[in-house]
């Protein structure tokens, strides 16, 4: 039998660990280079600019409406709220009309199941009362013709995440108005709307919060991100999911940067978060700065991925994926609402 020296056996190890340390940093360049680059283009510009908006996905059309936009008789800062609404047929490429909301709303919850698209909550009013929460929901069926109206949420609410799972709606979180003072308040609330027919509560999220961005992957719904209101307000980096097959909770990674007004969508099993707002303090004026980030979530290795920015800085902007392609409506930077589509194919990535 061959002894090895003490000499001989460090020199053994160390070159066991130099080989460990390359086939890693290997391993990490393979991941950094199969890591996919957004190619951002432009689609059909939206008819009019539109902002804090929540566009769903339904009878394979893209719809959108509501939302802050500029305004002749603004309420806020040279907007007001839209009743008008959109669609996009891809195949068409472009935007057509469809009926109008009832009534004018901003910050206005969009989501779809197989039946309807639904118009949920948000805010309304004039310039002297600019936001007034809304319990009241809207439908509109696959013929496009009226909207109707449908079960109303038990408590007002805006600003929430709104999510198909199973063919119920789900509405999570946002502001609502307290009952003993009338003040708007973050609400923790979870109602599920079951067989488009009741509202039933489902467990709330561990986090009371508005603004946040939301995906569905399977029976999760994931809320990501927003901001709290009060004393303690900040903004939020903090992410969890919701499981609809056991009724429960669960933390994820946190989204690197802590940001509101964002927006998601799910391509291929992962999650891709896209601008976004922070505030920047300057003595007693706070301004709003947009973001250009980008980023991806893969929930079987709970990790996040920076990928390249937007070309320009979005919040309060809506995202959905349709037919393999990511779709950014909308939105507005660092001064106004715009009307621009940007389309990412990853499926050619």
């Amino acid at each position: 039998m061959r002894l090895f020296s003490a000499g001989h056996m460090l020199l053994l190890l160390a070159s066991m660990a130099l080989f460990s340390s390359s086939l890693a940093a290997n391993q990490a360049d393979s991941a950094t280079a199969t890591t996919h680059q957004i190619q951002w283009l432009d689609g059909p510009e939206l008819s009019i600019p539109l902002q804090n908006i929540y566009p769903a996905v339904f009878e394979e059309r893209i719809l959108v409406g509501g939302g802050f936009t500029p305004s002749s008789m603004p309420s806020f800062f040279g907007l007001g709220p839209s009743e008008k609404m959109f669609s996009l047929n891809p195949a068409r490429a472009r935007w057509q009309s469809v009926p109008d909301l009832p009534e004018p709303r901003h910050h206005l919850g969009m989501v779809s199941n197989h039946h309807y698209l639904y118009a949920i909550g948000g805010y309304t009013g004039s310039k002297e009362k600019v936001w007034p929460i809304q319990r009241s929901v809207f439908r509109l069926d696959g013929n496009f013709q009226r909207w109707r109206k449908s079960a109303s949420l038990p408590i007002p609410l805006a600003e929430s995440v709104y999510a198909n799972v199973g063919q119920n709606i789900h509405v999570i979180g946002g502001k609502t108005t307290s009952s003993q003072t009338g003040e708007h308040i973050d609400s923790a609330a979870h109602y599920v709307l079951v067989s488009n027919a009741y509202w039933r509560k489902a467990k709330p999220p561990t986090i009371s919060r508005y603004s946040a961005a939301s995906a569905v992957i399977g029976d999760r719904i994931y809320v990501i991100g927003g901001r709290t209101s009060g004393q303690d307000a900040k903004l939020l980096n903090s992410a969890e999911f919701y499981d609809a097959s056991t009724d429960s909770w669960s933390a994820i990674a946190p989204l690197p940067v802590a940001a509101a007004g964002l927006s998601a969508s799910v391509v291929d099993d992962k999650i891709i978060v896209t601008g976004g707002e922070i505030f920047n303090q300057n003595g007693e004026k706070r301004t709003v700065k947009a973001l250009n980030s980008v980023w991806q979530y893969d929930p079987a290795l709970d990790t996040w991925a920076a990928m390249n920015n937007l070309p320009q800085p979005l919040y309060g902007h809506g995202s959905v994926t349709l037919r393999g392609k990511l779709y950014l409506l909308g939105g507005a930077g660092e001064k106004e609402a715009t009307n621009r589509v940007m389309i990412a194919d990853l499926t050619a990535q």
